[in-house]
């Protein structure tokens, strides 16, 4: 039996068109998990165990376990962000006596004590926000 002579390229120069692939596919999904977005600080929202599912509608605050305040990504005191949240408002051209508020939603750590909360809630008050929502974690999905 006589086999044909094997004149093709070596092995190894059929492994280049793979390792492109393995390349671009690497560098697909570490910028597609760039693009979630993280928050500011560390904040563990409580239990729940309401359904519901909530919009990504208005703007995001979170209250820190030991008081700390952020706004859309961005860690603020209490008066900037009042006035932050003031300005906001201005720029969508509505005023705290219309109807249809921006929502604002409040994502707080369930560490962070009641005041703090309160607090943060008559600070929104008194930027004009009257619609808020607070976030939480579904019971049994941590």
């Amino acid at each position: 039996m006589q086999l044909p002579e094997y004149s093709g390229k070596p092995p190894e120069e059929n492994l280049i068109p793979l390792i492109n692939i393995v390349f671009l596919l690497l560098i697909f999904f570490m910028v597609a998990g760039a693009l979630t977005a993280q928050d500011v600080f560390e904040v563990e929202a409580p239990d729940s165990s309401h359904e519901a599912g909530v919009d990504d509608e208005g703007w995001l605050v979170l209250l820190g376990r030991d008081g700390r305040l952020a706004l859309d990504d961005e860690e603020l005191d209490a008066d900037t962000l009042k006035l932050r949240l003031q300005a906001g408002m201005e720029a969508r051209g509505e005023s705290p006596d219309k109807k249809g508020e921006p929502l604002v939603r409040i994502k707080a750590d369930q560490t962070a004590s009641t005041d703090e909360l309160m607090d943060l809630m008559e600070l929104l008050r008194a930027a004009g926000v009257d619609e808020v929502r607070l976030l939480t974690v579904l019971a049994g999905d941590r």
